[in-house]
């Protein structure tokens, strides 16, 4: 683990503009509000409502099925 200065994890973030942008279609803006962490905080604030449609995904299609 290092801890990185701001250029250096401006330089990291900036690698994400192909995937994201180019081949995934993610808006400019959209992709530019994920520099922020307030974008990180809401999206944790998500989780747990994803963790309980995925539980009853899972209960629906049986993949709480231990194989």
């Amino acid at each position: 683990m290092l801890e990185l200065t701001h250029h250096e994890r401006s330089r990291i973030f900036n690698l994400g503009y192909y995937t994201w942008v180019e081949q995934q279609g993610v808006p400019l803006e959209a992709f530019e509000q994920r520099r922020t962490q307030r974008f990180w905080t809401e999206l944790q604030q998500a989780a747990p409502a994803w963790d309980t449609l995925i539980a009853e995904f899972n209960a629906v299609a049986g993949g709480e099925k231990v194989c």
